[in-house]
């Protein structure tokens, strides 16, 4: 990363990989910007990003073009067509004079796109600016010599999007189905906070995958399944559930998987829609698309997965969760496909509710996989039913907490399978005293829970 030049006032313009340009304060950019650059490149031949990561709302276009120059000048020199201003209403004039986008497009000769609210990166590096009631936003196109044009609120316009669309407004079984940036949103009839309303409007689309976005948790399955139903199979087949307050969405996934007789996608937490992620000119790269869960306390923290499939019920009655994305901390390896190999002897795999440890060779149990999230907990489920703890067990399991950030671990609750003997008691209590887990709850049939869960069959 190269820096440029050091500007008057306090800003800095760093080149930051090719026709990549950040404007911050100090002298190098934070890692936030660092992380979006990163994201942004490589850009499209003929085009250059220039992000403002710094409050320049007291200053007017003219000293922010003057900051810009040098950049722009080597774009130029560079034969850019297209600038993409990553800036907080680059798009807007101040004071009644010419915006930034303005200026830009007529002094330089250039096409620009720049957003008249929030300026927003998504994760696949698409662009976003949320268009709301009573505020500005979307993205606007500069060209010379013409009026700007409305482009919408995202950039480019995933392929999925025109499909979403014609299933349009409607309403079915007392809940109104609407479009969103992100997909369709659903919502009950009648009066409702204006939450309800803006919340779906403000998350982010994703280019791969349509989201159907819950207003509640509590929509029944049957509804779902004619509004998925409308969609095009190859369009169906994409589509995510996401709740915006977070429960979980585990058995109405089973259900509308049963009633559509195909697999059923399933967001874990709720996206980070409160503005506290996002800053003046750009969101850190994943701020739109975070997703997380929020405690009883109102602490925001990051379950291990993230999406989870549901599969009609199988004969015999047993239905399959999977987990298809997830974040693994890099302490603990391991990807999506792959578990983290912790020890030796034992691994650890991600469950909808947490992390499964246990011996290689061996799936996660049954009741370990269905279980649902919870807002408070993080569920470590240790062993493999009707069978004895090996004591390298323990090891892995002692590795796995000592690795685990203080914020998760004082989440950890332990579900344990198999057969424990007093040993296994006397080390889950060690377990207990060494990483300071705090007591809970007694379980259903008496055995004191120090700190974790106990109990043979995974059962809560």
């Amino acid at each position: 990363m190269d820096e440029d030049v050091d500007v008057a006032g306090g800003a800095t313009v760093t080149r930051a990989g090719e026709r990549v340009h950040l404007v911050h304060a100090g002298s190098g950019p934070p890692d936030r910007l660092t992380r979006l650059a990163r994201l942004l490149t490589p850009v499209r031949p003929g085009e250059a990003v220039v992000v403002v990561g710094m409050p320049l709302s007291d200053r007017d276009a003219e000293e922010i073009c003057r900051h810009l120059a040098p950049a722009l000048d080597a774009g130029r020199d560079a034969h850019v067509r297209l600038l993409v201003l990553l800036m907080a209403e680059g798009a807007n004039g101040r004071a009644g004079g010419p915006s930034v986008a303005q200026l830009i497009c007529e002094r330089w000769g250039l096409d620009v796109l720049a957003t008249a609210g929030r300026a927003l990166v998504t994760e696949d590096g698409s662009f976003f600016s949320p268009d709301l009631p009573g505020a500005s936003g979307g993205w606007w196109h500069f060209s010379p010599g013409r009026a700007p044009r409305s482009v919408g609120s995202h950039l480019p316009v995933p392929g999925w999007r025109s499909a979403v669309r014609r299933v349009g407004r409607q309403t079915v079984a007392g809940h109104v189905v609407e479009p969103v940036p992100a997909g369709l949103a659903v919502r009950r009839e009648g009066p409702a906070p204006l939450s309800a309303h803006t919340r779906p409007l403000a998350l982010a689309p994703e280019r791969e995958r349509p989201q159907l976005v819950l207003v509640s948790s509590d929509v029944p399955a049957a509804a779902l399944a004619v509004v998925m139903a409308a969609m095009p199979v190859q369009v169906r087949s994409l589509v995510r559930l996401v709740s915006l307050d977070g429960l979980p969405l585990l058995r109405t996934g089973q259900e509308l998987a049963d009633l559509l007789g195909s697999e059923v996608r399933l967001a874990v937490g709720a996206p980070r829609l409160d503005g506290g992620s996002s800053w003046d000119a750009a969101s850190v790269p994943d701020a739109t698309t975070e997703l997380g869960m929020t405690d009883a306390a109102g602490g925001f923290w990051r379950p291990f997965a993230r999406t989870v499939v549901c599969s009609p019920t199988a004969q015999g009655g047993a239905r399959a969760v999977r987990v298809t994305e997830c974040r693994m901390p890099p302490d603990l390896g391991g990807t999506t496909t792959q578990p983290s190999e912790l020890t030796a002897h034992g691994r650890a795999v991600v469950t909808a509710a947490g992390l499964w440890i246990g011996p290689y060779g061996s799936p996660p149990p049954y009741a370990a996989t269905v279980r649902p999230p919870s807002r408070d907990t993080l569920a470590v489920e240790l062993g493999v039913p009707e069978r004895a703890f090996d004591q390298s067990l323990w090891e892995t399991s002692a590795l796995l907490l000592e690795r685990l950030e203080p914020g998760l671990r004082r989440r950890v609750v332990v579900h344990t399978h198999g057969n424990l003997t007093a040993e296994d008691r006397a080390r889950l209590h060690q377990l207990r005293a060494m990483h300071r887990l705090e007591p809970v709850r007694r379980s259903e049939r008496g055995h004191i829970r120090y700190g974790m869960l106990d109990s043979h069959d995974g059962t809560r």
